[in-house]
């Protein structure tokens, strides 16, 4: 994360993309004169943020989105709601988010109350990624659906279609990635729910991703699987060298049972070398099952939860180490 800074009246304030000073400026405030990171090269220009003020500050040409995606190939580790409910937090903290359903079952579209059953192939991503003509890419890109204050590109079985004739397109692994190029001026996040599996559609959601967040279930089965997690994002540096591991986030948790406890031991020797552990999200199926049933993010479903305090402690221990980087 670059950190920059402004001066009003002499005063010298930190700025943070989509936080802080610059994050009120970004979403409010009128922008005059800009910079841009591009390629790496910083860019700096004179920024006024209102004419009351004598301001001279950096700021973003285009707030470009940090993009995570949510990814393990083990299934029943709880990513989609993970998603879901990391996304619902951010965007009530202020942040403009967009979540990508990128796995034709199309889990985290149902868990948002979008009645996938009900959505048109157009209504997904499929067009725009089996789209040859990249002058045409932004035209196919569907008008995302507003739901608990976020975006969202939904996924329906349609998007399968994509997994095969994929295979036979230049540049399939970055076809994801050219898409969201398109709309990350207009989010502070971008959260892709991947598939669990190690087609085509993960490789476009690895790909397009500046970090992956990795849930991780307190269960002998799921840590047992974690060398060919590692390893797929390792591999895939060959396409993305920035890839990295952000976070990974202990998922399942039940305090009350040994094993539990003991998983969550390993996860943190075996993963704190490689990206941070956040603090583990407590399991009680009645909230996480129904809540998802009834389409909503847990916080909405039930706030005082202790599922809805878990994220929200996940979402700022987060946020912190961001601010850190």
């Amino acid at each position: 994360m670059v950190l920059l800074s402004m001066r009003t009246g002499g005063e010298a304030l930190p700025l943070r993309r989509g936080g802080g000073v610059l994050g009120d400026a970004l979403r409010g405030r009128r922008r005059q004169v800009i910079l841009k990171v591009l390629a790496g090269h910083l860019l700096v220009l004179p920024y006024l943020l209102a004419p009351a003020h004598n301001v001279m500050c950096a700021s973003l040409m285009e707030a470009m989105a940090t993009t995570y995606t949510f990814f393990n190939h083990a299934g029943g580790v709880g990513k989609t709601s993970m998603t879901r409910d990391f996304g619902y937090e951010l965007a009530q903290l202020g942040h403009r988010v967009l979540l990508v359903d990128f796995d034709p079952q199309g889990n985290l579209t149902s868990f948002l109350g979008a009645g996938k059953w009900d959505l048109k192939p157009e209504s997904t991503l499929l067009a725009a990624l089996l789209e040859d003509d990249l002058g045409r890419v932004a035209e196919r890109l569907p008008p995302a659906l507003q739901v608990h204050g976020m975006d969202l590109y939904p996924a329906t079985i349609d998007l399968a279609i994509a997994e095969a004739q994929l295979i036979a397109k230049l540049g399939r692994e970055r076809r994801l990635s050219n898409l969201l190029s398109q709309v990350q001026d207009r989010y502070d996040y971008i959260l892709i729910d991947s598939p669990p599996s190690l087609g085509t559609l993960t490789i476009n959601a690895l790909v397009a991703a500046d970090a992956v967040i990795a849930p991780v279930a307190t269960r002998f089965k799921a840590i047992d699987g974690l060398p060919g997690l590692t390893r797929m994002v390792n591999e895939l540096k060959w396409v993305s060298p920035q890839l990295r591991f952000a976070a990974f986030v202990p998922t399942m948790f039940d305090q009350r049972n040994r094993h539990d406890t003991d998983v969550l031991e390993i996860i943190r020797e075996q993963l704190q070398p490689l990206a941070p552990v956040l603090p583990p999200v407590r399991y009680r199926s009645a909230d996480h099952n129904d809540a998802s049933m009834d389409g909503k993010p847990v916080a909405v479903y039930k706030p005082g939860s202790e599922a809805a305090a878990d994220i929200r402690t996940v979402v700022a221990d987060f946020l912190n180490l961001e601010a850190r980087a």
